[in-house]
């Protein structure tokens, strides 16, 4: 029975702590970066130009419809009564094709606003993968200095004590407190490094945790993908300057327009009112000289687009390459830092027990603790870099971390 009461106490205790909160993942971290970025309103703003253009071209008519009144009398002139009134209704009607352009752009201009939040994931993911990457080699020197720090004061105490029995002189322990006090300038310089990282961390995510630990692998593909975002966005500039220039072509002339008249008079006051309606119809027959300005401009927008597209080719095909041999040098580098941090350790393991068994001096025992702490140094640099490798890589062939 007490053995029953005490397990339930047990489950209401663990039931009243609350959980631990999980650290989120990094595709949480990118969209809440995302949506704390000032560009992230371009793709609303776009998006609604595209919706501007659907109800447009949704319209019955190919522009705003007009409303004429006319009045004619014989007062100032005459006496004979003479009254005509007339009442009209102008209805811009389409050009043909020019519906089918404007469906084109507001197609087009959606697709802009999706590419454009893409455009700005990519960009945002490469941005927080950078600041974690800083902040993990911030967190990471810290850990390490303030571990030697640790070994510097064991030092020390092991120094005192064999300084006290008459095993070392004195100036062994003041080369100990030496270093001592080298690896606490080491920690303050880490510590506020690190307090800088987090305050950038936080200006940027606004979140004070890093996700959770997560190993980036480069993709198993090596050509640039179709959906890279920022070749997607150039592809659709060029598609949008193209309608454009389409629509400007069929814009050379005016709309037609219909009008309907309604009209009621009389030719003196003994007659009485006559009352007609009539239609007519407006078609401008255009010039190509006063549209010529306008369609120039156009097909210069074509052209600005298209080599935008071609330079957006070159330069992710360049920074491909440039992101596939820093891979491969990191990947080397990497496996020569765990292979000096190894041989590294080994020295400083037994320089330790040399010097405990007395058979080695201090000056090489500090020597070897330097040697190894630049060893793990290095180790930690090369882990960071390995992973930074990979993830350029991925963001150069358009890979978007999720």
């Amino acid at each position: 029975m007490k053995k029953a009461l005490y397990y339930w106490l047990i489950l209401g205790i663990a039931c009243a702590v609350p959980p631990a909160l999980a650290a989120p993942t990094l595709g949480e971290v990118i969209e809440a970066a995302v949506q704390r970025h000032p560009e992230r309103k371009l793709s609303v703003a776009r998006q609604q130009i595209g919706d501007g253009y659907r109800r447009q071209a949704d319209a019955w008519l190919g522009g705003d419809p007009a409303i004429g009144l006319a009045y004619w009398t014989d007062e100032f002139g005459g006496e004979y009564g003479y009254r005509e009134s007339e009442a009209s209704v102008a209805l811009p009607l389409w050009l043909p094709g020019q519906r089918k352009v404007r469906r084109q752009l507001a197609d087009t201009l959606q697709s802009q606003a999706v590419a454009l939040t893409q455009r700005l994931k990519w960009q945002v993911a490469g941005e927080v993968m950078e600041q974690i990457w800083a902040l993990r080699m911030a967190e990471e020197e810290f850990s390490l200095d303030k571990q030697h720090l640790n070994s510097a004061i064991t030092l020390v105490k092991a120094v005192a004590r064999r300084v006290e029995a008459g095993e070392l002189p004195r100036s062994k322990l003041l080369m100990a407190q030496q270093e001592k006090l080298s690896r606490e300038i080491q920690v303050q310089n880490a510590q506020t490094n690190l307090a800088g990282r987090q305050a950038a961390w936080l200006n940027y995510t606004g979140m004070t945790a890093l996700p959770a630990p997560f190993v980036i692998e480069p993709a198993p593909f090596e050509k640039i993908s179709t959906r890279h975002p920022l070749l997607e966005l150039a592809q659709l500039d060029v598609k949008r300057a193209s309608a454009q220039k389409r629509a400007v072509y069929i814009a050379r002339r005016e709309n037609p327009v219909f009008s309907l008249y309604v009209k009621r008079d009389r030719g003196t006051r003994q007659e009485s009112y006559n009352d007609s309606l009539g239609g007519e119809i407006t078609v401008p027959l255009g010039s190509s000289t006063q549209n010529a300005p306008a369609l120039a401009e156009a097909s210069e927008r074509l052209a600005r687009s298209e080599a935008a597209l071609g330079k957006v080719k070159r330069e992710l095909e360049l920074k491909l390459i440039h992101a596939r041999q820093e891979l491969e040098r990191a990947s080397k580098a990497l496996a020569l830092a765990e292979q000096r941090n190894q041989l590294a350790q080994k020295r400083m393991n037994m320089s330790q027990r040399a010097f405990e068994l007395g058979e080695t001096d201090l000056y090489l025992l500090l020597r070897a603790r330097e040697q190894a702490i630049n060893a793990a140094r290095d180790l930690s640099h090369s882990q960071v870099q390995r992973q930074r490798a990979s993830a350029q890589y991925n963001l150069a062939l358009g890979v978007i971390p999720e």
